[in-house]
């Protein structure tokens, strides 16, 4: 059952023309709101793997779920088509099961959250983000066993649930999770620091829709979309051969000294899209080196990898 999103109101956004300048500044305006989520984690994180090595990502979606502009991740559009609880205004919800949002994140130690941005009454955006916890309990130290044989010895499993509700903070449920990890202190200043990031991008994309209206941003964020499935499709057409080319890799052990595992992939370009199929590659592990693939981070790694080497300029996101 999808999420039910309550909104007072339920008037649809209106597209309006909107002049290239206005287009670029809103642009400008979200690549910047993205800086500022980053900048404000490296500030109020503890742990040395956000602030130093940077290992968390950022979103900001539309009022679908779409990224519009983010580093990581698509997951937000999926989770919300399996959620079965409410999203609405004052909300905050709070995970780490990777099953959740179908290998969105790929293990336990990745907290995520999510935030829906009302104005109005209606929703206009969702911002979210996830970091890397230094430990979330689980039989070792960093919660990242390489012989594990089920995701419960990693740690904590945490399914979708409101920190906030309705602006109501649930500190007991923070102090339940906080009782399952060997530092406490870090993650809590961490899991802070990824909802002051939100916040802050929530602000900017409202302060957006007050200076412009509601509706231009709602357009703006559309064509944004728009101009980069267009760029994907060009380079798609340009860089992508229809001949097959295929590569292997090997994964050497598993942590229990069984391997090599092959790794597969051949690619070609057919009516317009690009297929990946990974015929060939080894069965899964028994241990923790296997990865559930997200569908759409997929996606999302394969446009990243185009658009990075051969047009950086353009602003990547879900219109891939």
């Amino acid at each position: 059952m999808p999420a039910r999103i309550i909104q007072a109101n339920a008037t649809p956004f209106e597209t309006v023309p909107i002049d290239p300048v206005t287009l670029e500044v809103i642009e400008n305006a979200l690549r910047n709101a993205r800086i500022e989520m980053d900048a404000t984690l490296v500030r109020t994180a503890m742990s040395p793997g956000i602030r130093e090595q940077g290992d968390a990502f950022p979103l900001i979606a539309d009022s679908k779920g779409r990224r519009i502009v983010g580093q990581f991740g698509s997951y937000i559009g999926p989770f919300l088509e399996s959620y079965d609880g409410t999203v609405e205004d004052g909300d905050l919800i709070f995970l780490n099961d990777p099953y959740s949002v179908q290998g969105a994140i790929s293990h336990l130690n990745d907290w995520l959250v999510l935030m829906p941005v009302l104005k109005d009454g209606r929703v206009v955006a969702y911002t979210s983000m996830f970091g890397h916890m230094s430990d979330i309990g689980g039989k070792v130290p960093g919660s990242m066993p390489i012989d594990a044989t089920s995701i419960f010895q990693e740690g904590i499993r945490i399914p979708p649930v409101k920190l906030w509700k309705q602006g109501v903070y649930n500190e007991d449920l923070l102090n339940l999770v906080m009782h399952q990890t060997r530092t406490p202190d870090w993650c809590r200043a961490d899991l802070n620091a990824l909802i002051a990031s939100c916040r802050v991008a929530s602000r900017r994309i409202i302060e957006m829709c007050e200076r412009f209206g509601d509706d231009v941003y709602a357009s703006a964020t559309d064509l944004l979309l728009e101009r980069n499935y267009r760029a994907m499709k060009q380079l798609v057409e340009t860089a992508i051969g229809e001949e097959k080319v295929s590569f292997e890799d090997y994964i050497c052990d598993d942590g229990l000294d069984y391997g090599p595992y092959k790794i597969e992939c051949t690619m070609w370009r057919e009516d317009g899209r690009v297929i990946l199929d990974f015929d060939g590659t080894d069965p899964q592990s028994q241990v923790s080196i296997n990865f559930l693939l997200n569908e759409n981070m997929m996606k999302m790694f394969f446009g990243s990898y185009m658009i990075m080497v051969f047009d950086p300029q353009i602003l990547f996101n879900d219109g891939y």
